[in-house]
């Protein structure tokens, strides 16, 4: 018996199409490239689409200054490209004055020698951090990292078929490591990252650990990789940059954060000499040139490191406000803040799905902040990262708004 339908048969055309569609589903795609997604900027995507529409949001999710470069500094940026609209690659490495500019910077600010021929100008810090893991590591070797950590670490780590090891760190070393926890590692590793000021925790290595680790790296032939992204952003005693304790070490630092050049894409690498020329060729054959325009507007911005210090008293402030009133809205357990501009809740007693609590937190009392399951996969999902780097009457606010909602539930 023949059914009635309305689907027409199927022509040779048709069948063709369909032979098609089942090759090209079955197409190769990598592996390496199945990494979790970032949830901050996930919640920052859903944040500005809100925003767009009116709603009124808090912002203490995604980790970006709520001011931007000087004004003065940008004219000169404007004033380089009404000189030249062009505004054509430069050298891979970035331009020559800027490298100097950074290299003095080193001498300046830390007292630490850096050739400037082994600094390296890169698209954000992000693509320093590609540079820097191909130049050093082969696929399979392993790289420890500490939670709770910084995602993209283990995520291009993981895109690169490298081994992200992670090492718990806890309240009790302040969320920092120590040569004492890398010598009970089992120092299985080839490689080391350390960030301090930390994203997410905001805390410090104590004075004089950076050196001790520094020292175990080179000890044991594990190639020491410094983030010192927020150096410049710490509130009681200055970070010390690797570049001070070791000829071995791979420092990467960033125009977002302090400098606060976030969307303009820019950061830099300190090396060493094994590995300058490497990058170089990494550098030509994987992004050609980093940003012109935005590296004008970094060489001039050294220009102006009193206004970028004014922008830290700000967070300073800001930092006191959430200190002070995170506890009234039941965020008892927090990190010490000594620097960046986050600090790092333990909400385990509040939930134990930090992902639904940031988004109720956003549904109810219209204030972002990040789940730790970006930051730490064993252990995030009792923690929450808080970010104060808005204005300080947007922070005042955001805590009022959490305190309500806190005792609504």
């Amino acid at each position: 018996m023949a059914f009635l339908t309305n689907e027409k048969p199927k022509t040779t055309l048709n069948v063709q199409n369909d032979k098609k569609k089942m090759k090209a589903s079955r197409l190769k795609i990598s592996a390496r490239s199945d990494i979790p997604m970032f949830r901050a900027l996930d919640i920052l995507r859903e944040v500005n689409e809100r925003a767009a529409k009116g709603v009124d949001i808090r912002r203490m999710g995604a980790g970006q200054p709520s001011v931007g470069a000087p004004p003065e500094a940008l004219e000169y940026a404007i004033s380089m490209i009404r000189k030249d609209p062009r505004q054509g690659y430069t050298e891979a490495v970035g331009m020559p004055t800027l490298c100097e500019r950074i290299a003095a910077y080193y001498k300046d600010y830390y007292g630490a020698n850096v050739n400037p021929r082994n600094v390296v100008v890169t698209t954000g810090s992000s693509g320093g951090f590609i540079l820097a893991f191909l130049a050093a590591f082969d696929a399979g070797d392993r790289v420890a990292i500490f939670t709770p950590t910084y995602p993209a670490y283990r995520n291009i780590l993981n895109a690169l078929n490298i081994e992200a090891v992670e090492i718990e760190t806890s309240p009790q070393t302040n969320y920092q490591p120590t040569a004492e926890l890398l010598e009970q590692s089992g120092k299985n590793f080839d490689g080391l990252i350390v960030n301090s000021p930390s994203n997410p925790t905001g805390t410090m290595l104590p004075p004089g650990e950076l050196e001790k680790i520094a020292r175990w790296c080179d000890k044991n032939g594990v190639r020491l990789i410094s983030d010192e992204a927020y150096h410049g952003i710490t509130y009681d005693h200055k970070a010390e940059t690797a570049a001070k304790y070791s000829q071995t070490a791979i420092v990467l630092n960033t125009f977002s954060k302090y400098f606060a050049m976030t969307g303009w894409r820019l950061g830099w690498l300190a090396l060493p000499e094994d590995l300058t020329d490497r990058v170089k060729k990494l550098a030509e054959n994987l992004f050609v040139s980093p940003p012109t325009i935005s590296q004008h507007l970094a060489w001039k911005i050294f220009d102006h490191l009193g206004d970028l210090n004014a922008y830290v008293e700000t967070y300073r402030e800001n930092r006191a406000i959430l200190l002070r009133e995170l506890p009234k809205a039941g965020f008892t357990s927090i990190s010490n803040a000594d620097g960046a501009f986050y600090v790092y809740a333990d909400v385990h007693h509040l939930t134990n799905d930090s992902e639904d609590f940031c988004r109720r937190m956003l549904n109810e009392a219209r204030v972002s902040t990040t789940p730790g399951l970006d930051f730490d996969v064993a252990r995030g999902h009792g923690s929450i990262r808080i970010c104060y780097a808005d204005k300080t009457e947007d922070i005042l606010e955001a805590c009022e708004r959490l305190k309500i909602w806190r005792n609504q539930n």
